[in-house]
Parts: C-alpha cells; sequence; structure tokens
C-alpha cells in the first residue's frame, strides 16, 4: 500500500475522506468520484474513495532471501586456530504497481480520459548479492591466574546490486494489470533512473518503484569494504580484565585518497567481590564489577561512486551544421578527498548482583563525540551545482546519556516463577561545532515551509517556527487599530520607543489579524512578526526511553509480556495541514467543534477560528500548534504457552512440544491524534525527524504455532 499524500495513497486520505460521502452503496459497492466530483462547487480535496483506492489499486512484492555459510578450522599448535568463515547471502526481488483507470483523477470520474491517461503500470526487478570472506587465528593461554586471549583477522566484503525499474501508460482497459499492456506509442514506456544518477545515493522522491533496500530507478552498484583487525584480551584471576583491539577499514565508497580508516579501542573491567578484602558488602552471595571502555568507531553510510567525477545522461547538443548530436557533459561537483565520519566514545558502567544474583543492577553512562560529519556542504550554483558531499571539517556533535536496568526473579519455586525486567534511557545530544556550515533549515514535511533547524548549541534537528502565546480577541483588535496609525507599512516598523497596545503585527498572515487567530511571538521585540521571529519550538528526542517485561510460568504453562515507551517527545503531523484548516475541503478532527465562533462562543481557547482556503490566517503557519505529545506505551508482544508432560511426549515420540499463541503490537497508550506516534517520514533523514505525514499504521499481529524437538 502506497504512502504519503492522499493523491498517493489511502492512508491520508482515510483522514481526510469527509464521513458524510460513502464508501458502498446500499449494494455492496464501491463508490466512486462521489467527493471529488463536487471539488469545483464546494472546495472539496479531489479524493479518491480511499477504500477504492486500497480494494482495486494493484501492489504485489514478492522476494526470496538465500543464506550460505561455511567455516572451517583447523588447531596448528595447541591454543593456535585458523578458522575460515565464508559467507553468501543473496536477495531477488520482484515488486509491480498498477494504478488502474477505474479510479477518478482529480476531479475526473473513472474511466474518463483523464483517469486512463493517468492509468500507470510500474515494475522492479531487483538483485543483490552480498560475499563475506572472514580469515582469522586465535590464540589462548593460561599462566596460573593469567589468561590471555589473542586474534588477528582480515576479511572482505562485496556487495553487487542490479536493478531495473520501468514504467508505462496508455492503458485503455483494466483486463491485464501490468506493463505489457501499455499503448502503442512508444513514449508510453519509459525507464525509471535514480534522481542522483550515478551517484547511488537512495532516491527520497516519491516513486511508484522503489525496492525494499530503499533504492531507486535503474543502475547497478559494486561495492566493497576490506578490513584487518586485531584483539588482545587479558584476564587476571577473574578480577582484572582488559582488552586492546584496533582494525583498519578501507571501503569503496572512498576515493584512494582517503580511502583507509583506524578505528581502535580499549576495555577494562574490575570485579570487585572477587578481591580479597571484599567481605559481602552488599549481602551475601552478591557480585559487584567496575567497567570501563573507549573506542572509535566509523561511519561510511554516504552511497556509492559520490568521490567519482561522473558525466551526466545523454542530451542534445548542436555543433558546427546545426545538427543536434548526442553530447555528455560533467555531473556535479565530487569531493576527491570524501573519508570516513569518525565517532569516539567513552562508557563507563557498574554491574551489581544482591541475593545470589536473584536482584541486578546495571548503569551505564556515555559520552560520544562525532566529528568529520558527512553532509552536502551548499556551494555557490555557478560551480555548476548547489551542493557537494564532503567531511565538515571541525565538526562535532556530542551525545551523552545514562541507562538504567533491572533484573529480578521476584518468585521462584517448584511450581511457579515469577521473573521481572525494566530499564529506562536517557540521551541528550548537542551540536558542539558546524565544522563552518551555516545553519541547517529543512523543509521535512511535504509541504514546502521550514520545519527543522539544525545549529550550534542545539539538538540535532529540532523542530522550527513560531511560538503560539495566545489567541487574538476582539479588544486586541481594536488595540491593534490604534497601532496600525503609526505602523509604517514602507519600512514595516513602528516609531523608535513606541509601546505596542496589541498583540504583534504578522507579515506571515496573508490578511490582517481577526478575532480567532493565534498570536505569535514577538521574540525580537520590534513589533512586527516575520521570519526574525521563528525559533527551536519543540524536540523529537524524548526526555527519556523505557520498557519492561514479566515473565511467569506455573507447571506446564506460561505467560509473557513486554513493554517499550518514550516520555516527552514531540511530533509533527504534517496531516494536520488538512485535518485542522477547517476550510471545509474535508474530514476534521472532532476538537474542531471547540473552536473560536465569536466573543460569545470562544470555544477552548486553543483551536483557531474557520476559515476558507481564499481568506487564511497566520494560522496555517507552522507552529507550536501543529505538535503534539509524541509520549506513548506500548505492549510489544504478548505469549501464552503450554508445555506437553512428558506422560504425553513419550506416547508421541518427541522429547519436546510446546505450543503457543502471541500477538504483536497489542496496544499503546498515546495521546497521540494521528496512527502510530513513533514515526519517521523522512526514512532517518537525523536533520528531519519526528515528522508524520500518511505513514503506514503500525501493524497488530497474530501467531498460533508449536514447537517440536525431536
Amino acid at each position: 500500500m502506497q504512502e504519503g499524500r492522499f493523491n498517493q495513497g489511502p492512508i491520508l486520505g482515510a483522514l481526510i475522506y469527509a464521513p458524510i460521502f460513502r464508501a458502498r452503496d446500499e449494494n455492496g459497492n464501491l463508490v466512486k468520484n462521489e467527493m471529488a466530483a463536487q471539488q469545483p462547487v464546494y472546495g472539496y480535496q479531489t479524493i479518491e474513495n480511499p477504500v477504492a483506492v486500497a480494494e482495486e489499486t494493484n501492489i504485489t512484492r514478492k522476494g526470496l532471501r538465500g543464506t550460505f555459510n561455511g567455516t572451517a578450522s583447523y588447531e596448528i599448535i595447541p591454543g593456535l586456530v585458523a578458522k575460515a568463515n565464508l559467507g553468501l547471502q543473496t536477495y531477488n526481488e520482484k515488486y509491480e504497481y498498477y494504478l488502474p483507470t477505474s479510479l477518478s483523477s482529480g476531479n475526473n470520474p473513472p474511466y474518463s480520459p483523464q483517469a486512463i491517461a493517468a492509468a500507470t503500470a510500474s515494475a522492479l526487478t531487483l538483485s543483490t548479492q552480498n560475499l563475506l570472506a572472514e580469515f582469522t587465528a586465535t590464540y589462548a593461554k593460561q599462566f596460573g591466574k593469567h589468561r590471555l586471549n589473542g586474534l588477528v583477522g582480515y576479511t572482505v566484503q562485496k556487495t553487487n546490486l542490479d536493478q531495473i525499474s520501468v514504467s508505462a501508460q496508455g492503458f485503455q482497459t483494466n483486463a491485464v494489470q501490468e506493463i505489457t499492456a501499455k499503448g502503442a506509442d512508444p513514449t508510453n514506456f519509459f525507464l525509471n533512473l535514480p534522481s542522483t544518477a550515478g551517484s547511488g545515493v537512495p532516491n527520497t522522491t516519491t516513486s511508484l518503484a522503489t525496492s525494499s533496500i530503499g533504492f531507486t530507478g535503474t543502475g547497478k552498484q559494486e561495492e566493497t569494504l576490506l578490513s584487518y583487525l586485531a584483539r588482545a584480551e587479558y584476564n587476571y584471576d577473574d578480577r582484572y580484565y582488559l582488552t586492546a583491539a584496533f582494525r583498519t577499514d578501507g571501503s569503496s565508497r572512498f576515493g584512494p585518497l582517503n580511502r583507509w580508516g583506524n578505528f581502535p579501542s580499549l576495555s577494562a573491567g574490575w570485579t570487585i567481590s572477587n578481591e580479597p578484602f571484599y567481605a559481602d558488602w552488599l549481602g551475601a552471595a552478591s557480585t559487584l564489577k567496575l567497567r570501563g571502555s573507549w573506542g572509535l568507531t566509523g561511519n561510511y553510510n554516504v552511497g556509492n561512486y559520490n568521490y567519482l567525477q561522473t558525466m551526466n545522461s545523454p542530451t542534445g547538443a548542436v555543433f558546427g551544421s546545426g545538427t543536434i548530436q548526442t553530447a555528455f557533459y560533467s555531473g556535479p561537483i565530487k569531493d576527491q578527498k570524501l573519508g570516513w565520519e569518525s565517532t569516539s566514545q567513552y562508557n563507563l558502567g557498574l554491574d551489581v548482583g544482591l541475593f545470589n544474583n536473584r536482584l541486578l543492577l546495571i548503569a551505564n553512562a556515555y559520552l560520544s563525540d562525532s566529528y568529520n560529519l558527512l553532509f552536502n556542504q551548499p556551494i555557490s550554483a555557478i560551480s555548476g551545482t548547489t551542493s557537494i558531499l564532503t567531511n565538515l571539517r571541525n565538526s562535532k556533535i556530542r551525545n551523552k546519556g545514562i541507562e538504567f536496568q533491572i533484573d529480578g526473579r521476584a518468585v521462584s519455586t517448584q511450581d511457579f516463577k515469577l521473573n521481572l525486567s525494566g530499564n529506562i534511557s536517557l540521551n541528550r545530544n548537542k551540536v558542539l561545532n558546524m565544522g563552518g556550515a551555516n545553519t541547517i533549515l529543512v523543509a521535512g514535511a511535504e509541504r514546502s515551509y521550514i520545519t527543522h533547524i539544525t545549529q550550534e548549541g542545539q539538538p540535532v534537528g529540532m523542530f522550527y517556527g513560531f511560538k503560539v502565546i495566545g489567541m487574538v480577541r476582539q479588544k486586541d483588535v481594536d488595540n491593534l487599530a490604534a497601532d496600525n496609525a503609526v505602523y509604517n507599512a514602507a519600512t514595516q516598523s513602528f516609531p523608535t520607543g513606541y509601546v505596542l497596545k496589541g498583540p504583534a503585527r504578522s507579515t506571515a498572515s496573508t490578511n490582517p489579524l481577526r478575532p480567532g487567530d493565534l498570536i505569535f511571538q514577538d521574540v525580537n521585540g520590534d513589533g512586527v512578526v516575520n521570519d526574525a521571529d521563528k525559533q527551536v519550538i519543540g524536540s523529537p528526542y524524548p526526555k527519556f526511553t523505557y520498557g519492561f517485561s514479566v515473565n511467569a510460568s506455573y507447571k506446564a504453562f506460561d505467560a509473557n509480556a513486554s513493554f517499550n515507551g518514550v516520555y516527552g517527545s514531540q511530533v509533527l503531523d504534517g496531516q494536520d495541514y488538512y485535518l485542522f484548516n477547517m476550510e471545509g475541503s474535508g474530514n476534521q478532527y472532532s476538537v474542531v467543534a471547540d473552536r473560536y465562533r465569536s466573543e460569545d462562543q470562544p470555544g477552548n481557547g486553543q483551536v483557531f477560528r474557520a476559515s476558507r482556503g481564499g481568506t487564511q490566517s497566520n494560522s496555517t503557519r507552522l507552529s507550536t500548534f501543529y505538535l503534539q505529545n509524541g509520549s506513548y506505551l506500548r505492549c510489544t508482544n504478548i505469549t501464552l504457552g503450554y508445555n506437553l508432560p512428558a506422560s504425553v511426549l513419550t506416547k508421541v515420540r518427541v522429547s519436546g512440544l510446546r505450543l503457543y499463541a502471541n500477538v504483536n503490537n497489542a496496544f499503546t497508550f498515546t495521546k497521540y491524534k494521528g496512527y502510530n506516534p513513533e514515526v519517521d517520514y523522512n526514512n532517518g533523514a537525523n536533520l528531519a525527524p519526528g515528522v508524520d505525514y500518511g505513514k503506514y499504521p503500525l501493524a497488530r499481529g497474530y501467531n498460533i504455532g508449536a514447537r517440536i524437538t525431536f
């Protein structure tokens, strides 16, 4: 099922489709073009019946995955073992999409010339191979209380991708719903090319044919990662632990000038409870261990071939006699020194076991700095392109946090056992240095307005817009009239020292403020609200995340339940542009019934007045009004099981038989108005997190099964 805007799939369309229109008629037939047909008269959104879209749009995706491994080891001398591991993973996929002529196009009915012209088929064939070869030698030796383990190795990994994506139009009927039924005109058939041709960067634009790995269009790619690694471990009397490791990685994603990255790490541990002086400080049979580590890791997630200067697709050019010739021209500028992004992280941990390890407490703290950040740096368009993928030298982003976990065997008898587990994590990130880059503003929703900002001193990808500080009432309008009398429209300013009587006037407003409009904060105090008054208005990051689980068993029965949640995050629901606009163009949230109507009917004081599209106020600008509480508690799994007794197993000649049933994503508690507060419209783009826009709801799954041991 397609995600995104309501004209691309039924997810958002189901929310906006006005409930006064039917999904089916009295005979159970799908009703089509009922809402969209009235768009010219009433201004409705041109939405087709979302039930019809879901049922008649034909989408299939079939994949076949194979995993093959072979391992051989040989002990050269006592304690020295050579090992070879060879692996192959394959994945083949066929994706097909068909938008039929039987669905309306805009406000044009099914089977109309416009609907026939819009009918589209797409097909994508994908083949990937991932080959891995690992060759290692390990050595283990014990000298009294000293234990030593060492490892050296060499690994190579190669990934091949071959993908063909085509689309076709010109369908006159829906008898054959694939590209082979296209119209006779050769222009009805076309090859889908990546938006960043030759770069290997996944296309983020909407496409009818996108593989499950995220790559769009037609192309071939090859990637290689070569690594050398070594590790030494030392343990003295199960009290002191030291580990040192080093690896160097070379990636084909970077050029020969900066292909290799070096990544060392160190760790140490001290089991205090094994010391002679430890006298059960925390109780009998208690354990106490202190851990610490530092390590350097690398990130090469930049797509393939981004260091190579490429030629753009063939185009026409006129030479000499005026004949059009096929010609190539240089593609965007590339950074030949593009290299690894690195993260340095320190960790400190404490493990405590109490009551003979019936209660385990684990605490961790970490501090990590990422630098040489990979970023599309804007450059002057006179160079032939508007950005270049490069490393931001001297850039630094810091993450720090703490984690706590508690595990306990609350009850442990012969017939009944109860285990409880819980954890909580707090993480904070901050941009310490942009490496010379300017503040980054991103339009992270479907519409073109800016939604996120990344700047020094703030976390990455914070929500950016206007802060709502109230709602305009009639007395404010009266005061605005007095302010307007001295306002200089030419300079968009007030006389020096003038004290406003009403709210600051907004240049972001299509029309003057009216009762029921939202009042935005005048950050700089100049009496005018404009782009200079935009600010960080919220955070997509939770104050903390948490989880807990319950595991119980009674004789042959067992039950397990797991939960997770976040607290304090916010979500930018891009769907609210439609569900809160009160233009009369589609369905709305029920809370709009409590909107401002008049001074006598002010509503709940939070929902602004209704208006038609041609007279919208600044209430439609991105502000704190459109941020929702993203906190939630979700039951991720509930499982019930039964182990058949031995008396039954002997009769069926098996050693074990367990019957079970479970439900995944059983329920979610949240104040979020959308389908799912755990959203990612931008598919992991860290500059624009926390956006919801037509994303598919979280599916609930039911399973029953049996596990048989022979």
